[in-house]
């Protein structure tokens, strides 16, 4: 009993010098993980527990990785390395931690990688290798990694794919290797990949892509391809690629599509075709887009002519999401207007039936000069190919719509001049308003001389009316019987003086 009590403190002084060393300094420890971040290690921290499950050694100083650097922590699960200054990567440096299934060595500087550098952990279900300056990738540089179902690449400076370099990668779930400086494709650069659900290959440097690359990747869903160099899109087998859902192929220099290359995509959901130099898309093409649910196509140089038909009418009835801002690079006349308003403005689309119901012994009308108006071109849709025809129209006919183009602008004119006039009165309106509140006493002056101007006007018109000849006076004098007879023994009689019919008197 005694020497129990003897050994007692002892133990319990190793076991707490253990746990001390279990947490190195200037990391902190949470059961069995430890985190050394942000504290500029330029090495691996000592005296780290061998039970360790996690370790995280982000934004550091560390530069090079060494051979077994991680040997005594054969528990390790998952190991963090991103964000440090790693250029160098030994070729055992992961020897001794077969268990470890996340690897995370992002924006770091490796620019190469050994051929059998991840080779002792075959267990990894996430490799993250983005952000680092890579220029190849060896040809056995993922064997054995069986189990690995993500695999970041992206932003590196990869040029090309080995063949068959994903051959063991056969759960891998999840492919990214965008922002890089690919090119191009072997046939068998994906062979392997039987469960690739996801792959992103946008911001490269293709200029054309043949879907017969892809021919294995029976459970791709998701393919991205935005902001490459593309200028065609092509199928060079013939086979049927039933999982792929989704399909970005924005900010490219696609031209032209041939007819048929949607032919081996007929569950395809969602296309994104905007920001590239398409004028026109075929009816083969729209013909082949029967399962898509989403479509964006603008920022394309969209040729507003008869050629554009097919697609109008194919959005016209697609009920799906759409992006409505396509804009008309031609004709001139219509550049800068909305497709849909152009081809509804102008009838593009739209079939002129000409039906001639007059004989031709009729008057010959004085011969005009003829407008220039686009001919029509009437749709026939064939399982074929696509066929059109141009009809032209019979002599004296007049095409309707003129009469109401000329109404149109008749409108218009009648508008503007109203307009005009009303501007007009009103900018006389507001000078006299103007002037009349700035300049009172001139405006009471232009009064005063408009009132004198008057008086005078009725003063020279009274001098008119008194320097005319005076008016002559005349006697009305007709006697009667007894009047005579008053004069003969009176001496006086009434009589009447009438000067120009206005006075009278009486003498």
């Amino acid at each position: 009993m005694s020497v129990v009590l003897v050994l007692l403190p002892t133990l319990l002084l190793v076991m707490l010098t253990g746990a001390q060393r279990a947490c190195p300094k200037n990391c902190r420890c949470d059961g069995k993980i430890v985190y050394c971040e942000s504290h500029a290690f330029a090495d691996i921290p000592e005296n780290i527990s061998g039970g360790s499950q996690g370790l995280s050694l982000r934004f550091n100083s560390i530069q090079k990785l060494k051979s077994n650097q991680f040997a005594g922590l054969n528990q390790l699960i998952w190991l963090y390395l991103d964000h440090n200054y790693i250029s160098s990567v030994d070729e055992d440096a992961f020897h001794g931690i077969r268990r470890l299934k996340e690897l995370i060595l992002s924006s770091n500087k490796i620019t190469y990688l050994h051929n059998k550098t991840f080779h002792p952990v075959p267990n990894l279900r996430n490799l993250d290798l983005s952000y680092n300056k890579l220029q190849t990738l060896q040809s056995e540089q993922f064997k054995g990694l069986r189990k690995l179902i993500i695999l970041h690449l992206r932003s590196n400076s990869l040029k090309t794919v080995p063949i068959r370099v994903f051959q063991d990668c056969r759960n891998l779930d999840f492919l990214d290797l965008g922002y890089n400086r690919l090119r191009s494709l072997s046939r068998n650069a994906f062979a392997g990949l039987l469960k690739l659900k996801e792959l992103h290959l946008e911001h490269n440097q293709f200029s054309k892509i043949n879907f017969a690359h892809f021919p294995r990747l029976f459970n791709l869903r998701s393919i991205y391809l935005q902001w490459n160099r593309i200028r065609s899109i092509s199928q060079g087998l013939t086979w049927t690629w039933s999982s792929l859902h989704n399909l970005d192929l924005s900010g490219n220099d696609i031209q032209g599509i041939e007819p048929g290359t949607f032919k081996c995509l007929p569950n395809l959901q969602k296309l994104n075709l905007d920001s590239n130099k398409l004028t026109n898309i075929s009816q083969e093409t729209v013909s082949t887009w029967i399962s898509l649910i989403s479509i964006t196509l603008s920022g394309n140089m969209w040729e507003c002519s008869r050629s554009i038909c097919p697609l109008f009418h194919w959005l016209k009835n697609f009920k799906g999401n759409k992006e409505s801002t396509m804009i008309c690079a031609g004709p001139k006349h219509i550049q800068g207007e909305k497709v849909s308003d152009a081809v509804e403005t102008y009838n593009i689309c739209s079939e002129v039936q000409v039906v001639n119901t007059e004989r031709s012994h009729l008057v010959p009308q004085t011969p005009q000069k003829p407008l220039i108006i686009p001919k029509p071109t009437i749709f026939k849709p064939d399982a074929s190919h696509f066929t059109l025809e141009t009809p032209s129209p019979s002599p004296g006919f007049q095409i309707p719509g003129t009469d109401q183009e000329y109404e149109h602008v008749s409108f218009h004119k009648i508008i503007a001049g109203s307009v005009a006039l009303f501007l007009s009165v009103a900018m006389i309106l507001l000078v006299i308003y103007v002037s009349w509140k700035r300049y009172p006493a001139s405006m009471k002056q232009l009064q005063q001389h408009s009132l004198m101007k008057r008086r005078r006007k009725k003063a020279r018109e009274s001098e008119r009316q008194m320097n005319s000849p005076l008016q002559e006076y005349y006697v009305d004098y007709k006697p009667t019987n007894s009047e005579t007879m008053d004069i003969s023994v009176n001496g006086s009689g009434p009589c009447t003086y009438t000067i120009s019919g206005s006075r009278e008197c009486e003498v």
